[in-house]
């Protein structure tokens, strides 16, 4: 097929897109995104990212591992042989249901319509909802350009990263520490469903976040729904100046290394090593790795970060329905192959941060301590439309090194180790305590490969 067809092939299939999506389940919204609670003032030097920061009012995606994306330019339509333009053959029969339906609608609606881009996205979208694939998605150009956009920055909002709620409203899946949501009480789990008075479970979670975003000093008044409480609970939140790091590394006061990384982004890489080599450089006892409440991020990322870690072998094992499979093998030069490792994670560790977190424990690097992980374990590819909207399309399914599923169904850690509410009101962190007692008792010795 010359690239002439295929041109008319994807054009003929985003119309079917169209009427599949009005004549079924049209209008039907939801993005299957996360948002980072902020506002983003982009520093100058930012690049493009398929996972925008957490600490913004924009958007994160899913846990996603999601290849890094490239724009590519909407093509022009091609010249034939004898230089004419090549053309659209005269639409199909079956097409003329989905005209019928617009022109019926425009015709006869008793009430508004959504306007023709509103009613082309609600289609796609509808189609999108078929699928059954919430990792699937269609964002509107507003959206795509927030999720294309770099953690380098200065964010203003509530600092939390949040999801659409089952039912309507944004989901609270983990406030920041620090930051003017956790000190205002609004905890994991908490859906909020109304914004200075105003009911957002309407919304699309895009609008809804817009709401919630504000320049520092300025309050919000948020309504909160409260899993096991039967009132709404209102809670003012003066939005500030967010700043959450990447990356935090620091020897703790028993001989302990400790890394903590925020998300896997295009400098990940970077400062994981740099943080190693620092450590290293300290001679430690052990090293904590702490993916608890990473979303994930870029999957070329999690490959050379996992590869730090894991000496020899697969970080992981890509599946595409049609059997084929990729295995991406460890990279040479890893900084801590051989110091004794434990990794800690949460429900809010996922996609890339599974990666690497099953890639460590297939083999056998060190137990991964705390609760089950979140289970996103597919693949996306972006496709830029010609109105700077983007269509995220699961294209295969990720494996750990030995063969394990986790879409769905998450990582069991070796070690289980809950963190309470109360524990986090009162400081204590008993994750990681179990974490430094394992390296204090294991035979160890330090050093680089």
């Amino acid at each position: 097929m010359n690239l002439n067809d295929t041109n008319r092939l994807l054009k003929w299939l985003t119309v079917s897109v169209l009427v599949i999506g009005l004549v079924g389940s049209a209008f039907i919204t939801g993005f299957g995104i996360g948002f980072g609670t902020g506002r983003w003032t982009a520093a100058p030097h930012a690049k493009a990212s398929a996972s925008a920061g957490r600490p913004m009012l924009a958007i994160t995606p899913l846990p996603t591992a999601t290849p890094r994306p490239e724009k590519r330019p909407v093509p022009e339509p091609s010249l034939s042989p004898s230089g004419k333009l090549n053309r659209l053959p005269e639409e199909p029969k079956e097409f003329r249901v989905f005209w019928e339906a617009m022109k019926a609608l425009k015709e006869d609606f008793y009430g508004d319509l959504p306007n023709d881009q509103e009613m082309t996205y609600g289609a796609i979208r509808g189609v999108l909802e078929l699928l059954g694939d919430k990792n699937t998605t269609l964002l509107d150009p507003q959206t795509a350009e927030f999720f294309n956009t770099d953690l380098s920055g200065s964010f203003e909002g509530i600092g939390a990263w949040v999801d659409a709620a089952p039912g309507g409203g944004v989901l609270i899946v983990e406030p920041f520490e620090g930051q003017p949501a956790y000190e205002a009480g609004i905890r994991r789990n908490d859906v909020i469903v109304q914004v200075n008075g105003k009911d957002i479970t309407k919304l699309p979670l895009s609008d809804a976040i817009r709401l919630i975003r504000g320049p520092k000093g300025t309050t919000v008044r948020l309504g909160i729904r409260r899993p096991g409480e039967s009132k709404l609970i209102e809670v003012k939140v003066v939005r500030d100046r967010v700043e959450i790091p990447v990356l935090e590394h620091k020897m703790l006061d028993n001989g302990i290394a400790y890394i903590k990384l925020s998300e896997f982004n295009s400098r990940s890489p970077d400062l994981v090593r740099d943080a190693l080599r620092d450590l290293m450089q300290q001679h430690p006892k052990g090293l904590i790795f702490d993916l608890r409440g990473n979303p994930g991020g870029y999957l070329d990322a999690a490959v050379e970060i996992g590869s730090q870690f894991v000496g020899q072998g697969n970080i992981l094992i890509e599946r595409f329905k049609d059997g084929r499979e990729h295995p991406y093998p460890a990279r040479p030069g890893g900084l801590a192959t051989k110091i004794p490792l434990a990794v800690l994670v949460n429900e809010g560790t996922a996609s890339a941060s599974e990666i690497v977190a099953g890639a460590i424990q297939d083999a056998g690097r060190g137990p991964l301590i705390g609760v089950k992980t979140y289970g996103k374990g597919s693949v996306q590819v972006p496709h830029y439309l010609s109105d700077g909207s983007l269509l995220r399309v699961t294209i295969a399914r990720w494996f750990t090194p030995k063969g394990r599923g986790i879409d769905g169904t998450g990582l069991e850690p070796d070690i289980e180790v809950e963190r309470t509410k109360e524990d986090r009101e009162a400081g204590r962190d008993p994750q990681l305590d179990r974490a430094i007692e394992y390296l204090l008792n294991v035979e160890h010795s330090s050093g680089e490969d």
